[in-house]
């Protein structure tokens, strides 16, 4: 078989196994009523930096300000993380686990999403160049761009809340 007819085939596998991975992982969280992939990676991203502002996490978590903002809602108001204002300066607002986030975080397995965010963090800079470029240009060609680039399967009526 040509390069050109295995090629499209490489591509759709590898999309086909990152969204089972992605599925999975939710539906796991789904059977124990914990929190979500999307809101465990979040989570795990407050406990390693205490005191982080929505900014600071979107960064973290390479995801957009509004769409953290709604997971970091959701976590607080389940009593998962407070938000406070700073000591230093109060114009900013700074998460902190609480001790029911941390119990939630003690049996949390590894996400695909985490997996996949630690592997794209790993690749070499050409190959994430290329990587992105290609993405990129597919997302273009299937006239997907104006889709929102929420967390992998968050839904806005989240059975978590």
């Amino acid at each position: 078989m040509s390069d050109i007819l295995t090629q499209p085939q490489i591509v759709m596998d590898s999309l086909r196994r990152i969204v089972q991975a992605l599925r999975e992982s939710t539906r796991q969280s789904e059977q124990t009523s914990g929190p979500t992939p999307a809101q465990l990676l979040v989570l795990k991203r407050i406990e390693n930096h205490d005191g982080i502002s929505v900014n600071e996490l979107a960064a973290l978590t390479f995801t957009h300000q509004s769409t953290v903002s709604e997971i970091v809602s959701r976590l607080e108001a389940r009593g998962l993380v407070r938000r406070e204002r700073a000591a230093t300066d109060g114009r900013r607002v700074e998460i902190h686990l609480t001790a029911d986030g941390r119990s939630a975080l003690e049996t949390s397995p590894l996400s695909a999403h985490e997996k996949l965010m630690q592997a794209v963090s790993r690749l070499p800079p050409q190959t994430l160049s290329d990587l992105a470029g290609g993405l990129d240009a597919l997302i273009n060609a299937a006239r997907l761009a104006d889709q929102p680039a929420a967390f992998f399967f968050e839904d806005k009526s989240d059975p978590h809340e």
